[in-house]
């Protein structure tokens, strides 16, 4: 039984970081854009978002299991009630879909710069790869995550602690942020929030794991990410402009530390392609199989059908506008979880 929670404990750990870690995380692009270009604050902002992921991950974790929460939907029922949960789940799907496209056209236009593979076959094989884990249930999303995951953390840290400059002096990088403002605690508090969105539905949708070490598994989770999130924004902070100034700078860095762990590296960032891909899609399936009665490679096809349309958009265009809208309305969410969790209410609530 021991055995049993400690295995659950470190799977509900890697879905979380495999939820919460993709494409733009695992580039370097996002840790770059939020935290990177505020210096030393941005670097001390990228460790507070690991224990902010781990704190509200607890809270929601203790809501999932005190109320039996079993997906989004029941949990949306509950933090705002069955008639607002309505509107809000169908703004909730259209960001969850967007993300998920946002994924699959990542795949493809790997494939296509890294590999000089056609676009398509990128999104094709990203998709079919999410299709075959979410046909296998849950244990394929806990176990994929936990075969992939471990080698994405340790790998980034090898890029990003092997990259960094024997000089002194390196040029750091600045920008300005779209929606997001000029403060590196703003910064910090959207980069949770949007990134929170992503993690709550696949929490949510977890059931009987979420029991079995599913509490210390968000926070272990929620350290990792934080020490990794601040040991590559500090390495890329001491990178000089050249490196910094490409659209995938942590690639940049591991073939400048060694060919072929920039070769290693391009898989990491389809496996991180992949892994939140897989939360987005599994949260919307375990949905769609409450309202619909559907086989589940129906639901799956359903699914994914909405996806098509993002083949034309390009992911910087759907990075830009997208993820900080989603941010923004994250707030809502925690707040709620917040006052849910941490109210009288909910104390009370919670003793009996």
């Amino acid at each position: 039984m021991k055995k049993m929670k400690t295995l659950g404990t470190y799977q509900v750990a890697f879905t979380y970081i495999g939820a919460l870690v993709g494409a733009g995380f695992a580039s370097g692009q996002e840790l770059l854009k939020f935290f990177t270009v505020f210096g030393r604050n941005g670097i001390i902002g990228a460790g507070l978002s690991g224990v902010l992921f781990g704190l509200f991950g607890l809270l929601l974790m203790k809501v999932i299991v005190r109320e039996k929460i079993e997906n989004y939907g029941h949990l949306l029922c509950y933090l705002f009630g069955r008639r607002l949960a309505f509107f809000v789940e169908g703004v909730l799907v259209f960001f969850l879909l967007s993300s998920l496209a946002i994924m699959l056209v990542a795949g493809g236009s790997l494939f296509r710069q890294l590999w000089a593979s056609p676009f398509w076959l990128g999104f094709l094989l990203t998709t079919v790869v999410v299709c075959l884990a979410l046909w296998v249930g849950l244990e394929g999303v806990l176990w994929l995550n936990t075969a992939l995951v471990p080698g994405l953390v340790l790998l980034s840290l090898v890029v990003a602690l092997g990259g960094l400059p024997d000089r002194a002096g390196a040029v750091t990088t600045s920008a300005k942020l779209n929606l997001v403002g000029d403060h590196w605690f703003l910064a910090t508090c959207l980069y949770v929030s949007y990134n929170f969105i992503l993690g709550l539905v696949i929490l949510s949708s977890l059931g009987h794991t979420a029991e079995n070490g599913g509490r210390k598994g968000v926070l272990l989770g929620g350290i990792v990410l934080g020490l990794l999130a601040a040991v590559i924004s500090f390495s890329l902070f001491k990178q000089p402009f050249p490196v910094v100034s490409q659209a995938l700078p942590l690639l940049v860095l591991a073939y400048q530390v060694h060919p072929l762990l920039g070769w290693a590296y391009s898989f990491v960032l389809w496996a991180a392609i992949l892994t939140t891909a897989l939360s987005i899609s599994f949260g919307l399936l375990k949905r769609l199989e409450q309202l619909l009665a559907l086989p589940r490679w129906g639901a799956i096809l359903l699914l994914f059908i909405p996806t098509f349309p993002f083949l034309y958009w390009s992911f910087p265009q759907m990075v830009v506008i997208i993820y900080p809208l989603i941010g923004y309305s994250g707030f809502v969410f925690l707040l709620l979880i917040l006052g849910k969790t941490l109210s009288p209410q909910g104390f009370l609530r919670r003793k009996r």
